[in-house]
């Protein structure tokens, strides 16, 4: 994106990249922490021998019906920040990308005033 976009600025340096990368896991570790604080399991051992382990959640404020208001929370920012973020910059970088390289011109590519100089700089030239 960058060298497409903004080819003459300098590039991120060793520390900022650094600084980029511990953000993305302290994020990461961020996000998932609800998922090691409030997720348990249950072992269910049947007459056959059989023994399954269930793993779910278990938000400390479920109510009766089973509802939790922190755990509708979590899915909802874990989804912007997982899902519709990601999303939605890929789309921002690849619109520009492609918005930069579908109106540039190419080297040696000339604008119509230019073709219409070279064409009419042959007719001179074919006429003498």
């Amino acid at each position: 994106y960058m060298a497409i976009v903004n080819p003459l600025r300098r590039r991120m340096g060793k520390k900022a990249t650094l600084c980029v990368a511990i953000i993305i896991w302290i994020v990461g570790a961020i996000l998932s922490l609800p998922m090691l604080l409030f997720y348990t399991t249950y072992t269910q051992n049947f007459m056959n021998g059989e023994v399954r382990v269930i793993c779910y959640s278990d938000w400390p404020d479920r109510d009766d019906d089973g509802l939790s208001y922190d755990e509708y929370l979590y899915n909802v920012v874990f989804m912007i920040l997982t899902y519709f973020l990601p999303i939605g910059s890929m789309t921002f970088t690849y619109a520009r990308v492609g918005l930069e390289l579908w109106g540039s011109q190419s080297i040696g590519e000339a604008t119509a005033r230019q073709l219409e100089n070279i064409r009419s700089k042959r007719r001179v030239r074919i006429a003498h």
